[in-house]
């Protein structure tokens, strides 16, 4: 394996982690004032501090202390603005979903139940965007290995539901 694979995996291992913890707060906000009220809190407040945040990124590559070329700074490939904008409104939006929705799911079936159901729907959907070949321009070709990969993790959702009570 090299290391942008590793880099790639570790980062996708500690998202998993985040996503996890998040999960649990967003529940339990939700339980307190409702997950669409939790939703659109905790992404108001998430959005003021990616603010401050790209403020201080900005001063600091204007001071000098960041290179204007750091990691995660400049974009590789041009689109337009209004392109550009409308992907970062349509995530922004979807953000809101998500959190309103593992804040009802998790508040509801728990963490565990919760997010396998999430990650149920997230393999879904990137079994058909693979096969579109949305993220590399490269179809992967949906066999029965995958298939039965996706059943599994259906039946791992069903067998993690609460049962009674």
């Amino acid at each position: 394996m090299n290391t942008r694979s590793i880099l790639a995996v570790s980062a996708a291992l500690g998202t998993g982690i985040a996503i996890a913890f998040q999960a649990t707060l967003n529940g339990r906000a939700g339980a307190v004032v409702g997950p669409v009220r939790a939703g659109l809190l905790i992404n108001a407040i998430g959005g003021a501090m990616s603010i401050f945040a790209l403020l201080a990124w900005v001063l600091a590559v204007r001071v000098g202390v960041i290179a204007s070329t750091a990691v995660g700074f400049l974009g590789k490939a041009p689109v337009s603005t209004a392109q550009l904008y409308g992907w970062m409104a349509t995530a922004g939006f979807l953000g809101i979903v998500v959190v309103t929705g593992v804040a009802y799911a998790v508040g509801a079936v728990g963490v565990t139940a919760g997010l396998a159901a999430v990650i149920l729907a997230q393999l879904v959907v990137g079994l058909l965007l693979d096969r579109a070949g949305a993220a590399t321009g490269l179809a992967v070709a949906i066999d029965a290995r995958r298939v039965l990969g996706i059943l599994a993790m259906a039946l791992g959702v069903w067998l993690l539901l609460p049962r009674g009570g």
